[in-house]
């Protein structure tokens, strides 16, 4: 009886290693764009208008191919914008790929490659966009290794066309996703602001999302 056992316990934990290597190389993308990952690309590359709210468009930014490689991404969205009243500057980029890519790389590791060190760890933050629906970001504060005065904060978050969402463990949250958005949101910050006075994260997230909801797909 147990010379039986031993080729089926085999033939099943051969069985799950295979499965295990189809789902992970479908999340990396290792075998490439599938069709429903190209419709997600050819979705967040419709135009976008150049306003939203009380922003304007600065100017559009390319990625750098390294990143591009990284994150397996084909479309994005990168932008730069002004406020009309205050002049505050903020850039934003939208980017869509293969689960696994995408859910790996946070601010936190990109900004430490670029000189710079958390300065106030993460926390969940939520945004309300115009259209009443509401999204969680990580918002994080990064300082430069090399000056005190260059401070940036970062929101971040992912979605499958949906709410965005500030995952504890985004990789394991999205494992079963064909495809991921990333979006992230960089402002100067001031150690001096206070929290009655204006803030451009929010104030710019809340009308840019709503126009944003109309370039990503839903994943049903």
């Amino acid at each position: 009886m147990i010379a039986y056992r031993q080729p089926l316990i085999a033939g099943i934990l051969g069985l799950a290693t295979v499965i295990s290597g189809l789902l992970l190389g479908q999340a990396s993308g290792r075998w490439g764009a599938t069709p429903i990952v190209v419709t997600a690309e050819q979705s967040l590359g419709r135009r976008l208008p150049e306003r939203t709210g009380n922003w304007r468009l600065r100017k559009e930014q390319e990625l750098e191919a390294q990143v591009l490689k990284m994150m397996q991404c084909n479309a994005y969205i990168a932008r730069v914008y002004e406020h009309d009243q205050t002049g505050d500057l903020v850039t934003v980029a939208v980017l869509v790929g293969p689960a696994g890519p995408v859910s790996v790389h946070t601010p936190e590791i990109c900004y430490s490659s670029r000189d710079y060190v958390v300065g106030r760890n993460r926390v969940k933050t939520s945004v309300d966009d115009t259209a009443g629906r509401r999204h969680e970001f990580w918002d994080v504060t990064l300082k430069a290794r090399d000056s005190d005065s260059s401070t940036q904060r970062v929101l971040y978050a992912w979605s499958t066309g949906d709410a965005w969402n500030a995952a504890a463990h985004p990789r394991f949250a999205y494992a079963g996703s064909p495809y991921l958005y990333k979006l992230q949101l960089a402002a100067r910050s001031s150690a001096d602001t206070k929290r009655d006075e204006f803030d451009p994260c929010q104030d710019f997230l809340r009308s840019f999302l709503t126009q944003c909801q109309t370039c990503l797909r839903t994943f049903k």
